[in-house]
């Protein structure tokens, strides 16, 4: 008990069942009594009692304060009744829960309630710890989480780093969590003046508290558009229209997505109806990829599966620079031609992005194959006074400059200031510049490297432009979504936009995505010219493809990832269990795409709900490790129906990595090791398994504990269910 019972219990008994739970530990003299449920024969009234001074306080939200009173009155208290206007729109349980605070007398004891019972809430999943949960605006460190049961109301979890701030969680999530979203729209956000709390508070706790409410709001408003939505596509099919797609050829989901320009989440809204044209750049293919590429790569092969997930055609373009100052320099110190290193680099990016999973783009255009329309746009700028050509220190013919401070509006993606930003910071630029931000479009020709004819002389193309005249030519003048890394906001995509709209006129993209880096330390990025990068090759000695993909996808992309064997040794184990939970278990192949198969389930959509925010994985990922769970527990049950409910709930499993792009593979397979098995090491794994059921079945559990030891000794888990003992292999040994 957290207070005197002995106290409590008359007056629990006197106001009726359910009505006997408190909210914390008093060190003063004063009864509080909180309803947790409806008390017998109330008639929809909500009670709040307050023993203070010897006197009982009812405050009834509702009325009908007259047969409890008497019966107080009978039990020898002194009752006063109150009633409670519910003016900031509260539903029931944190309409009670804020009475019962106010009634107390001062601050120090509403803290002490409310941090009893932050002490009693569940923990919240590090999963969920993402940008998208975080509360903005508070001196500690805030996340707060919504989900939509199946019987429609919302349910909240929550947590702080701070102990006040933890008991502010407590206050919204325990008293919104059962509430309906049109209850939740009802509250206004100055509710926390019904709890007494105000007088204490600091400025920042104010607005963190105001900032949790606004963000809990947001994810309600979020999960019924999403089930609206949901339930609208259940009307939907017919035979000739794509999978995923309503009746006139639309999206059934739109995503909103951040953009580093807005710096806030934008719904997409394609220029094309149903068509997203999205570029994003790609390798400079000198040398192997490492994991900060695999990431990119990764990723965006995973936005473009999401898009036509949710319905859209998506035209992905991704570039290969074939052309450049690292190429020009790896080629010299190999002695080969820089076509011939660029041609063999990108064969090997191949080989690596296909062994992650990822789909090829609908194009993959090379630099060096636009020098056409490179040349031409840079004639368009220079015949705009946008671009100048200079005199290089050295070489043949001019070099071609963008006139930064011509164009209005340059650093608006980046936030930058041109004073002290050297906008070519990319490349070596000549003498011949009128200012230092100005950055190279063409490059005069030096003696061995290669060149082209241009009406300034050999040369060849900035970096810069060639993402821009590769993007136009087959995405037109304005993309729906432009990604990368987040090294290339400045000075690479601040560049892109500053030359493509100078050119064309139009807005160069209407999104832009980065997706974050993988750091080799918390503070250092993972990168070729630090020379502190593990290549996609390294990781796939010992892992598979599949596993570096899940681990990869099992982040908030914005966030930068600390890359260590052990997260990635765990996110190995989960998949093999995902893996385990298939199987044995018969999945035809599906007529119907993933979108229809999900939209059948409430887990369905709140996999879909994740990933329309923007393309929020981790959430994604939990939700497949709930049906994962429900298919393990399953197979230890002998009930009748559980076959029918296993294939139903793999089915989604199955559904839901189709668009991550895992889980395709047959889990026999997988669980033994690969395609690549070793058929002897597997006969002297079954054999030992044999032994131990024979040792298990004569009694002898110490020889088959040996057993088991000896098999795990091996790397191999087993698995015992009702239908026997399977094996499959465990993580990589350290």
């Amino acid at each position: 008990p957290l207070m005197d019972m002995g106290a409590l219990k008359p007056v629990s008994s006197a106001l009726g069942r359910g009505s006997g739970a408190c909210l914390g530990h008093l060190s003063e003299p004063v009864l509080q009594l909180s309803a947790a449920s409806q008390p017998q024969g109330a008639g929809g009234a909500l009670w709040v009692a307050t023993a203070l001074s010897g006197a009982v306080v009812l405050r009834s939200l509702g009325a009908r304060a007259g047969r409890r009173g008497r019966r107080l009155r009978q039990r020898g208290h002194r009752v006063r009744v109150q009633a409670e206007d519910n003016e900031f729109g509260l539903p029931p349980k944190l309409a009670t829960m804020a009475a019962a605070l106010r009634s107390l007398p001062s601050d120090r004891l509403r803290y002490q309630q409310l941090l009893a019972m932050a002490g009693k809430m569940a923990a919240f999943p590090p999963e969920l710890k993402t940008p998208e949960n975080k509360v903005p605006g508070c001196l500690s460190t805030v996340h707060v989480h919504a989900s939509l049961s199946d019987d429609g109301t919302v349910q909240f979890e929550g947590d702080s780093d701070a102990l006040i701030s933890k008991g502010l969680v407590a206050l919204l999530v325990v008293g919104l969590t059962g509430s309906t979203p049109e209850e939740i729209a009802q509250v206004q956000p100055e509710f926390i003046k019904a709890s007494g709390i105000t007088t204490s508070l600091t400025p920042g706790r104010n607005n963190g508290f105001y900032n949790m409410f606004k963000l809990m709001s947001s994810q309600v408003e979020m999960l019924k558009g999403s089930a609206s939505s949901s339930s609208s596509t259940d009307e939907t099919p017919s035979a000739e229209n794509d999978a995923g797609k309503g009746a006139a050829g639309e999206p059934c989901f739109v995503p909103k997505i951040y953009s580093t320009l807005s710096r806030q989440k934008d719904a997409l809204a394609t220029l094309e109806p149903g068509v997203v044209k999205m570029y994003i750049c790609g390798m400079t293919v000198y040398d192997l990829c490492h994991l900060g590429h695999a990431r990119i790569m990764v990723f965006f092969d995973f936005v473009a599966r999401c898009l036509r997930h949710f319905g859209y055609k998506v035209v992905y373009v991704r570039n290969v620079t074939d052309i450049d100052d690292k190429i020009i320099r790896r080629s010299q110190e190999t002695g080969e031609s820089v076509q011939e290193l660029a041609g063999k680099m990108e064969d090997e990016m191949r080989k690596d992005a296909e062994s992650l999973g990822c789909e090829r783009p609908t194009v993959e255009p090379r630099a060096t194959e636009h020098i056409e329309e490179i040349l031409g746009m840079i004639e368009t700028l220079e015949g705009k006074e946008h671009a100048y050509a200079g005199r290089p220190e050295e070489g043949e013919g001019m070099d071609v400059y963008f006139r930064v401070r011509s164009f209005g509006t340059y650093g608006r993606l980046s936030r930058c200031n041109l004073e002290g930003n050297r906008a070519g910071a990319r490349v070596e630029v000549g003498g011949g510049k009128e200012a230092p931000e100005d950055f190279v479009l063409w490059k005069a020709a030096k003696e061995g490297e290669p060149s082209w004819t241009s009406r300034w002389g050999p040369g060849r193309p900035g970096w810069h432009i060639e993402c821009s005249a590769m993007a136009r030519k087959h995405l037109g003048e304005t993309l729906d979504i432009h990604g990368g890394g987040p090294d290339l906001v400045f000075p690479h995509h601040e560049n892109e936009i500053a030359q493509s709209e100078a050119s064309t006129g139009k807005p160069y993209a209407n999104i832009w995505m980065h997706c974050a880096a993988v750091r080799s330390t918390d503070e250092e990025k993972m990168s070729k010219s630090l020379g502190n990068f593990v290549t996609i090759r390294d990781v796939l000695k010992q892992y598979s493809g599949e596993a570096l993909r899940f681990y990869l996808l099992s982040s908030q992309y914005r966030q930068p990832l600390r890359y260590s064997e052990d997260g990635l040794k765990q996110a190995h184990e989960r998949l093999l269990k995902m893996y385990s939970a298939l199987r044995g278990i018969s999945v035809p192949a599906d007529k119907e795409s993933p979108s229809a198969v999900l939209a059948e389930s409430e887990q369905g959509t709140r996999f879909n709900v994740a990933l329309q925010n923007d393309f929020d994985t981790v959430n994604a990922i939990s939700v497949m490790a709930e049906v994962s769970r429900e298919l393990l527990n399953l197979q230890l049950s002998e009930e009748d129906g559980s076959e029918a409910a296993r294939a139903g709930l793999a089915r989604q499993l199955r559904s839901m990595g189709a668009v991550l792009g895992i889980l395709q593979d047959d889990p026999e397979v997988v669980l033994r090791g690969g395609s690549d098995a070793d058929a002897d090491f597997e006969a002297r794994v079954e054999g030992l398994i044999a032994d131990r059921a024979a040792a298990r079945a004569a009694r002898d559990f110490e020889r088959a504990d040996a057993i088991r030891k000896e098999i795990a000794d091996l790397g191999v888990v087993l698995e015992d269910n009702p239908q026997g003992t399977s094996w499959r292999v465990g993580t990589v040994a350290s």
